[in-house]
């Protein structure tokens, strides 16, 4: 038994070593409040970073579309206006002064004066030095023209090739002009497509990192919450199967931490009052064990007739008296035995043993018990059985539980069975001795099959009403068997019996050790 870790006094106490850490430290931990707020704005963080680059792209995106579809595409509406207004003052110029016509004149000062506020609103709306320039040589080749075509002195004008020229010259320039326009809208437009795209792509990665990190800082978090509560859970199911040594040792949040003490404490609350339970048990079964004796003598006195002959009646009563103080005896003898092997006090002989001879030795003992009950023993011994270091008393001890137990459960005209046989190890050499005690009983349940094993345990099945003993041979049998560094379990199905399982190491050298050739006979043959 592992002495308690905990001061018991006070629930506030620290602990020392590196079972938890401090409370100054859990108060310096991270809550699992704090672990999911700060998840939870990292995502929401992401999502508004994503967002923002996102709401900026398509703003950039629709500014270059409105920007190209209201100011170039008026600008190139406007600018091939000009260019219509300056052909029909061509136009309206040559027909006037072929033909004289003063109407043709009319229109063409119309034409003039829409293409002055034609170039006023082209130069409102371009912004390049290239387009200025340009705009600029327009209305210098133009002025150039309107002296070449003066309307205001009847009949006057310039040379047909020079008015040509400069008609050809401001025709070109204002298409170069609606060109660059043209080139320009084309330019935002492209701009405009990359940056979707581009706005795309990032707003892909961005989304698919930020999932990804999000995903990876729930995980971790999940895991630093998820592992000390398993690990909480685990030593709780030790608990639960009454190791109450268990302390938690776990790293995480402050509430996680928080838990931690508190079952530690609670643990080594448990394992005090366990140890004054069995020291109890032990004291009262050690004080009951001398009158008991004294009451066993007597009653052996009294049936042996020392003072004086017994009536029928009496013996009667006497042989009741004996039975039932053998019975008590025995109990207490056990529990007394219990809590040896508990506190670690139990001395045993180790001597080399025969398991054949052990196995006959339990097999005799339940024999007669085995008639009574019309109960078939049959006990198979595979060759070659080597020998093996163990406290031969108590080794029987452990088999003659489970054959007494075997016996108690079987129904009238069943079959236990004993089976032994060595267990080879790695090297291919018998590393261990194996014995199976097997009957025709009501099983186990599952849920009980781990319980079995603890002192005072008694089965829940309405089966096994009236056949139960004290709880405790099973108990011993596990304490000495693990003392000898063996193992016990059983298997059992309900309705189909139940196994018992004892391993016990053979050491290495005893191999060419030989056994004793004396077979075991079955109690009933």
């Amino acid at each position: 038994m592992v002495p308690n870790q905990f001061p018991l006094d006070s629930q506030e106490a620290e602990f020392t070593g590196n079972v938890v850490p401090s409370r100054w430290a859990n108060r310096m931990r991270v809550t699992i409040f704090s672990r999911v707020m700060i998840a939870q704005s990292t995502l929401i963080l992401i999502i508004l970073v994503i967002s923002m680059y996102a709401v900026g792209k398509l703003r950039l995106v629709s500014q270059l579309n409105t920007q190209a579809l209201t100011v170039d595409v008026r600008c190139v509406s406007e600018e091939k206006g000009l260019l219509k207004s300056f052909l029909d003052e061509m136009r309206n110029a040559e027909e006037y002064f072929l033909m004289r016509d003063l109407s043709f004149r009319d229109q063409c000062r119309n034409n003039r004066k829409d293409f002055t506020k034609g170039v006023a609103k082209i130069r409102e709306a371009i912004g390049s030095k290239s387009e200025k320039a340009l705009l600029d040589q327009i209305v210098s080749l133009h002025g150039q023209y309107m002296k070449q075509t003066d309307l205001s002195d009847f009949g006057k004008k310039g040379s047909e090739a020079t008015r040509s020229s400069l008609s050809d010259q401001i025709i070109r320039r204002i298409n170069e002009l609606i060109r660059l326009r043209e080139r320009a809208t084309s330019s935002k437009m492209a701009k405009a497509r990359d940056d979707a795209v581009s706005a795309a792509q990032v707003m892909y990665w961005l989304a698919l990192f930020g999932i990804a990190g999000a995903f990876v800082m729930a995980c971790i978090n999940a895991r630093r919450i998820s592992q000390p509560l398993k690990g909480l859970a685990r030593e709780m199911r030790a608990i639960g199967r009454g190791e109450f040594y268990r302390t938690a040792r776990v790293e995480g949040p402050a509430e996680v931490i928080d838990l931690a003490e508190s079952f530690n404490r609670m643990a080594g609350e448990l394992e005090h009052l366990d140890r004054l339970k069995a020291d109890f048990t032990a004291h009262v079964s050690h004080e009951l064990r001398t009158p008991l004796t004294a009451i066993r003598e007597g009653t052996a006195l009294l049936l042996e007739g020392i003072s004086g002959p017994l009536t029928k009646s009496q013996r009667e009563v006497l042989e009741v008296v004996r039975n039932h103080s053998q019975r008590l005896f025995h109990s207490i003898s056990s529990i007394l035995d219990l809590s040896k092997m508990e506190a670690e006090m139990m001395d045993y002989e180790f001597t080399m043993c025969d398991l054949k001879v052990v196995l006959g030795k339990s097999i005799e003992g339940v024999s007669l018990i085995a008639r009574k009950r019309d109960i078939e023993l049959r006990c198979s011994v595979t060759e070659p059985i080597p020998m093996f270091r163990a406290d031969e008393h108590r080794i029987q001890q452990v088999f003659d539980n489970l054959l007494s137990n075997a016996l108690k459960f079987s129904p009238p005209a069943g079959v236990v069975r004993v089976e032994a046989f060595p267990v080879k190890s790695a090297a291919g050499r018998p590393g261990a001795v194996e014995v199976r005690v097997c009957d025709d009983g009501p099983g186990i349940p599952a849920e009980e099959i781990h319980n079995i094993f603890k002192h005072f345990y008694q089965s829940r099945q309405p089966k096994a009403k009236g056949r139960q003993g004290t709880g405790l041979g099973l108990a011993i049998a596990r304490h000495i068997v693990e003392a000898h560094k063996g193992r016990i379990w059983a298997e059992s199905e309900l309705g189909c019996g139940s196994t018992f399982h004892v391993v016990l190491p053979v050491a290495a050298d005893v191999f060419n050790v030989q056994p004793c050739a004396e077979p075991i006979r079955a109690a009933n043959g």
